[in-house]
């Protein structure tokens, strides 16, 4: 009985300490996009995977930001056709190639 109990807050405390860790990290990787059609698509897909850092340290032009995010798709990112416009859209006005 005890131990069930025990289990309980553990897991409790476990999912608060989760919740309360993404509070603070996700304002911060939000932080990191411009405003834009397309941002919100970004941050929720994207960072299913993987922080922003592959995103706002690149710079590609929109046909290779396609290329990016259908090899992102043939890895099991969940994007949707139509979404996948709009995130390639946003990354290649956001994110062009870099000068050098």
């Amino acid at each position: 009985m005890i131990r069930n109990e025990l289990s309980r807050i553990a897991a409790a405390l476990a999912l608060f300490g989760t919740a309360a860790a993404a509070v603070v990290v996700y304002p911060a990787l939000a932080q990191n996009l411009p405003e834009g059609n397309g941002k919100d698509a970004v941050q929720m897909v994207c960072t299913g995977c993987h922080d922003l850092s592959p995103v706002t340290e690149g710079g590609f032009s929109k046909e290779d930001w396609a290329t990016v995010i259908k090899s992102m798709v043939e890895m099991g990112a969940d994007i949707k056709p139509d979404q996948a416009t709009l995130i390639v859209n946003y990354l290649a006005a956001n994110f062009p190639p870099k000068q050098k």
